[in-house]
């Protein structure tokens, strides 16, 4: 049986002893009640035995079965490799809705997060919240030493290529507005993601120039990024350094007003792009349709396979975390290899 005892000047009541149920027996050496008055101790002892007993009688379930989601994304933040900070957004919001809801019933948490909270956003969007909180769970369930849970995902399309003809591609660039060009010009070039290259920094931590590398430290598989910069956009971003003032510090790019550009991913959902108006513009002068901000990467990506750089290459350049994740781009190098031997005589 457990036992109460009082410990050092502030006479805090602590509980000791055993519970055994059958030939089972858990053995307290001392957890403290965190009280000195004996009532509130008492108690604490008493749903320390029941919750001892529930767990010699039905195993590592009896601690899922009162535990909430909160429990679980408290053990996923602690975790050694911490997740990326959009995902540390995500279970901010997640457990804003869903934290005191029972962890022993995930699916209908979930079910009633999406109907509140993200109806209505893409798909993609909406998955990517699903699949942080089932791996906040499963990894609870794994440090209890409990099988995994599975939470259906969200079907989406992912294997969206675009990408423009070259004569298209300069056309576009020229139809932005001046302090956008040189954006355009590193997404064209480098490939990188929309934030990651609206946030660059002047400096050997993002634009160095010198070396002629960019390195992007914050991305969307959480770990930093270092390329080799692209002779065009060397050109395009020396003249905006020099333009500057040379600057060995602060944002690359600014917009229309001379500020920095929002960063969308410290918002609660998905903020909008804030290049999208600019882009639109410059689609309609240039004539061009079906062609997001996005749609840049894989123009990007597009051109670097049919340029012939391997997909693993490919893969380092962009910082996708696998080789899965740009299999897309195998069919563009094929689809260019037939219309390079069409071309022979």
């Amino acid at each position: 049986m457990l036992t109460l005892r009082q410990r050092g000047k502030n006479k805090i009541f602590s509980v000791r002893g055993s519970v055994t149920l059958g030939d089972k027996c858990i053995t307290v050496s001392e957890r403290s009640s965190g009280t000195s008055d004996k009532s509130a101790a008492t108690f604490f002892k008493n749903q320390l035995e029941n919750d001892l007993k529930n767990e010699l009688m039905f195993g590592k379930k009896a601690q899922v079965a009162k535990a909430t989601i909160a429990d679980a994304f408290a053990a996923y933040l602690a975790k050694p490799e911490a997740p990326n900070s959009s995902d540390v957004l995500r279970v901010g919001i997640l457990n804003e809705h869903i934290g005191t809801r029972a962890l022993s019933d995930p699916l209908a948490a979930w079910k009633d997060f999406r109907a509140a909270r993200i109806r209505g956003h893409a798909p993609a969007g909406q998955d990517r919240y699903r699949s942080v909180l089932q791996a906040a769970i499963n990894y609870y369930y794994e440090e209890l030493g409990l099988g995994k849970i599975k939470i259906p995902t969200i079907k989406f399309n992912n294997e969206r290529v675009r990408f423009l003809e070259l004569d298209e591609r300069d056309l576009l660039i020229s139809c932005y507005a001046e302090h956008v060009q040189p954006i355009i010009i590193v997404f064209a070039y480098q490939g990188p993601r929309t934030q990651e290259g609206l946030q660059l920094q002047w400096g050997i931590t993002g634009v160095d120039l010198e070396r002629k590398r960019i390195y992007f430290g914050r991305t969307k598989e959480g770990k930093p990024l270092t390329t080799p910069m692209h002779p065009k956009v060397e050109i395009a971003l020396r003249e905006l350094w020099e333009k500057r003032g040379r600057p060995k510090s602060g944002h690359v790019f600014l917009n229309r007003l001379g500020q920095p550009y929002a960063d969308t991913r410290n918002y609660e959902i998905q903020g909008g792009n804030p290049l999208k108006k600019a882009h639109a513009t410059a689609l309609k002068r240039a004539g061009i349709v079906d062609f997001t901000v996005h749609d840049w990467r894989h123009h990007w990506a597009s051109h670097c396979v049919m340029a012939g750089i391997d997909l693993e290459s490919l893969r380092q350049l962009g910082g996708w975390a696998s080789l899965k994740m740009v299999q897309r781009y195998a069919a563009v190098s094929a689809d260019h290899l037939v219309n390079a031997i069409a071309k022979l005589k």
